[in-house]
């Protein structure tokens, strides 16, 4: 570099602060400003990444509005919002209805499924009991129909009286008139 001639201001040589001379101040100036060129470029660095992330935050914000007015319209769609807010988050072009019958669809039970499906049936028929209450009156009505035809009680019945042969079939005989009574 070149030797910089010291001007002198007012009779006196010109002060350079805590720099002993103008070479040192120009060098300290040069570092600082690379100090904040570098530190410029991290702040635009940052800045992207926030923008970024506001974006990102803002198109799941719209998804989620979109889904939460989707399952307002159609309430069977309730139990797969989180997917369907995941599926259009990961793809942001795809169809919300297409994408709520396609997972809608992947779930569907035949009733022929529900009436095999034990946990089903504990879940939503046995221990429903205007269920078990129908259940048990068709029976009966069923039973009812079955039974011998009834001719006033000084008559013979059309069919012979069952008589027990065994002590077993005594005892079932006897349990089943305690429960019809």
């Amino acid at each position: 570099m070149e030797e910089l001639e010291q001007p002198e201001v007012m009779g006196s040589k010109q002060e350079f602060g805590k720099f002993k001379d103008a070479e040192s101040l120009l060098k300290a100036y040069n570092n600082l400003e690379s100090e904040f060129t570098k530190k410029s470029q991290r702040l635009a660095t940052l800045e992207n990444e926030n923008n970024e992330l506001v974006k990102k935050e803002t198109k799941l914000a719209e998804v989620d509005k979109r889904v939460e007015e989707f399952v307002t319209k159609f309430d069977a769609v309730k139990p797969f919002s989180s997917a369907l807010k995941a599926s259009l988050n990961e793809n942001e072009n795809m169809s919300l209805e297409e994408e709520a019958i396609r997972l809608m669809s992947s779930s569907y039970k035949k009733a022929e499924d529900y009436a095999v499906d034990e946990e089903f049936l504990n879940n939503y028929i046995f221990s429903n009991d205007e269920i078990k209450n129908k259940i048990v009156k068709d029976y009966l009505s069923k039973v009812t129909q079955n039974s011998p035809i009834k001719i006033n009680s000084s008559s013979i019945p059309l069919t012979p009286p069952r008589v027990p042969t065994t002590i077993e079939e005594a005892g079932k005989l006897a349990k089943s008139i305690i429960k019809q009574k």
